[in-house]
């Protein structure tokens, strides 16, 4: 009776299981409506929230995040989910349902989930999306997405430093190329 009542709840872990497979379907239909032109404020709001944007801004930027004024340290955390809500849109608005398959998730030993699924377009190969979700926020939120095993976080750290390699460190400047979509 005692093993029953300390055991944790098997089905926890498949309702966030569930629950994080159910954000990432949110997500892909918001980009889907953004990329249609439809209600843009709602759909930005709906993705963004949908995201880690301060984790995924600290792996970024790296050292810049702690040499960054705390303003801009919002600036790029905003930027950035902006950036990846028409990143998202741009790549799923050409989707139809029968394209996107969610093929299952996976528990990882530090509590992350990772949501496997695929995209199929015609003429090319499947393309494998997995995407992290962590809890942020006291909420699920997707941490990184990788793509054929790429993460777009490292893709975007490495980008990212370069253009901050180029502009002097100037976060300004990364903020209005990410709001220009040059990231």
């Amino acid at each position: 009776m005692l093993l029953a009542i300390c055991a944790p709840p098997l089905s926890a872990s498949a309702d966030e299981q569930s629950d994080a497979a159910k954000l990432v379907e949110t997500v892909r239909q918001a980009a889907i409506v953004l990329g249609h032109g439809g209600p843009a404020k709602a759909q930005l709001r709906s993705i963004s929230a949908a995201f880690d944007g301060k984790g995924i801004a600290q792996a970024v930027l790296g050292a810049h995040w702690r040499s960054a004024s705390a303003d801009d340290r919002a600036a790029v955390v905003d930027a950035l989910l902006y950036a990846i809500a028409h990143r998202l849109a741009d790549k799923l608005e050409r989707t139809q349902d029968k394209s996107f398959t969610v093929l299952g998730t996976k528990a990882l030993a530090n509590g992350d989930i990772l949501v496997r699924s695929e995209f199929r377009r015609p003429l090319h190969g499947p393309t494998s999306v997995d995407w992290r979700v962590r809890h942020c926020r006291g909420q699920l939120c997707i941490g990184d997405v990788f793509v054929d095993g790429g993460s777009v976080t490292v893709q975007q750290r490495d980008r990212i430093g370069q253009l901050l390699a180029a502009n002097g460190g100037s976060i300004p400047a990364l903020v209005a190329d990410l709001r220009k979509g040059r990231v």
